[in-house]
């Protein structure tokens, strides 16, 4: 497994029950990197078992449990998942000197998760046309702005401010104008979902971004996109 990036330091966590996203949450036979007693050197392990209020972690490369892997410590988890890589804090409870290693942890606390994304993304100032989908739960008035503009653009979704008054799992379709379709045949319109919604800093129209999904109908649907953007960024250049 590869080692994931070394946190700066090991704050120590905070007291009281947290709430762990279920996609960020533990599993058995997850790989993990336990920095113990502030050190930038991990120990890799992997979740042999969990139990209610703590998980209890083997490492198959230790012969004898190191300095700092002791009872009452604090020890910073380090793990990967689909949605990104997570940071979380716990204590340890007990420790077996084995072989193997093995070090029982209270659940984690104060859970950080740095967003993985699958497509980058380009700085754009475009102009298009976005329209709610038949999905939308947003099904009365107007349903379409033609004064949208897309604030960032990848192959898989985009960022575009609109007047919409859109939310979280609404259905769009998004066109974009000749100027941008010339650059990429077939790059015309797409469907997507929205991601989430934020207040745009600008007061006029009662501006909101919203992050949406692509939804792709066919392989070439996804190349078209695909290779719009990669003839964005050559003209930048």
């Amino acid at each position: 497994m590869a080692p994931l990036p070394l946190p700066r330091a090991v704050p120590k966590p905070r007291q009281g029950k947290e709430t762990v996203a279920p996609d960020a949450q533990l599993v058995l036979g997850q790989w993990a990197e336990i920095f113990a007693n502030g050190s930038l050197t991990p120990l890799h392990g992997f979740v042999f078992s969990l139990r209610p209020g703590e998980v209890l972690f083997t490492f198959p490369d230790l012969l004898a449990a190191p300095d700092g892997l002791e009872a009452g410590h604090d020890v910073v988890v380090r793990y990967a998942s689909g949605p990104g890589r997570h940071t979380g804090h716990a204590a340890i409870l007990r420790v077996s000197g084995g072989p193997p290693v093995t070090a029982a942890l209270k659940r984690l606390v104060r859970v950080e998760t740095e967003q993985r994304r699958r497509f980058s993304r380009l700085s754009v100032r475009l102009p298009a046309t976005l329209a709610a989908g038949e999905e939308s739960p947003q099904a009365a008035g107007e349903q379409s702005d033609v004064r949208a503009s897309v604030r960032n653009l990848g192959a898989g979704g985009v960022s575009v401010e609109t007047s919409l008054p859109l939310a979280a799992g609404d259905g769009v379709n998004l066109t974009v104008p000749e100027k941008a379709r010339a650059v990429a045949k077939n790059a015309r319109q797409v469907a997507g979902k929205v991601l989430r919604v934020e207040k745009s800093g600008k007061r006029k129209r009662a501006a909101r971004v919203a992050s949406v999904e692509f939804s792709f109908t066919s392989d070439d649907e996804r190349n078209a996109w695909a290779q719009l953007v990669l003839a964005l960024r050559r003209k930048r250049k």
